[in-house]
């Protein structure tokens, strides 16, 4: 075998998230090492951590920032840790990165690591450099109440990194404001669309009400062409008001004094507005 197809994909998906990593590894060895770049390389690259997760993590486990997304970000993978999706799983652009076997690789690694939090997944989040932001998650969500407290925890130890993210997991955070436990100050929530809960009314209300939620991110449906004026009509033929245009790349979309900072972790700013953008 050569290359892995979607398919085989969300089995290996849903192998790694009820922890049958024997079964991933007996489907992984399959793969013909052709060379550097091919499933067959990273493949064996990665069972010897599938056999024993005590081995170092093959691939890292923090991406550090591109031009696109200017920040350290954490991943895992999407559909099988995200127990909020609804509609976005018919068009999940996570699943975009599964063309490639070094991010597909990364995202089980993950999984597995927060599945089992990981004394190495601490270490990774404790070297990360002071000062910076970061994205949680690019992929994936918060799967359980465990998870959740696992990472507010990591942030309350790095009150010095400003963490955001994107969440379709709203039963989860009500759970966990429900029991009494505080959010940590240097998280923002962005209420991310296509959740199975976006509908519910009280649902909604009780996440929009919570002290890290900045507001929503939208995906919306633009026919033809996806102009910002286009956009922008269809975002306001949702019923929504404050809207802005995600540019596309994270990190220079608004000037806050003088310096470029991004609308989805700016909690204060941009307080409400619904972030946009078309469905691609």
């Amino acid at each position: 075998m050569k290359k892995l197809d979607r398919k085989l994909a969300m089995k290996i998906a849903n192998l790694t998230a009820r922890g049958r990593y024997d079964e991933v590894v007996n489907i992984l060895s399959q793969f013909e090492n052709g060379g550097r770049g091919t499933w067959g390389y990273f493949a064996e690259k990665f069972i010897p951590f599938l056999k024993d997760r005590s081995t170092p993590a093959p691939f890292t486990i923090f991406a550090k920032g591109n031009s696109k997304l200017p920040f350290y970000a954490f991943s895992n993978l999407p559909i099988v840790n995200c127990p909020g999706a609804g509609e976005c799983a018919k068009w999940c652009y996570s699943l975009k990165a599964w063309r490639y076997p070094a991010a597909f690789m990364r995202q089980v690694q993950n999984t597995i690591l927060v599945r089992e939090q990981s004394e190495q997944l601490t270490e990774a989040w404790n070297k990360l450099p002071a000062n910076r932001d970061v994205r949680l998650y690019v992929d994936g969500d918060f799967d359980s109440i465990e998870t959740m407290k696992y990472w507010f925890a990591r942030m309350e130890d790095r009150k010095d990194l400003k963490v955001y993210g994107y969440s379709k997991s709203w039963k989860l955070f009500i759970e966990y404001n429900d029991s009494g436990a505080e959010f940590p100050a240097n998280y923002v929530l962005n209420m991310s669309s296509g959740s199975r809960y976006e509908n519910i009314g009280p649902i909604r209300a009780a996440m929009a009400a919570l002290p890290i939620t900045r507001g929503n991110f939208v995906a919306v449906n633009v026919p033809g062409d996806s102009s910002n004026k286009t956009i922008r009509e269809a975002a306001k033929s949702m019923g929504m008001t404050k809207v802005f245009i995600c540019p596309g790349k994270c990190g220079e979309c608004i000037k806050a004094q003088g310096e470029n900072v991004h609308a989805c972790g700016s909690a204060d700013r941009m307080k409400d507005f619904n972030v946009v953008l078309p469905i691609h």
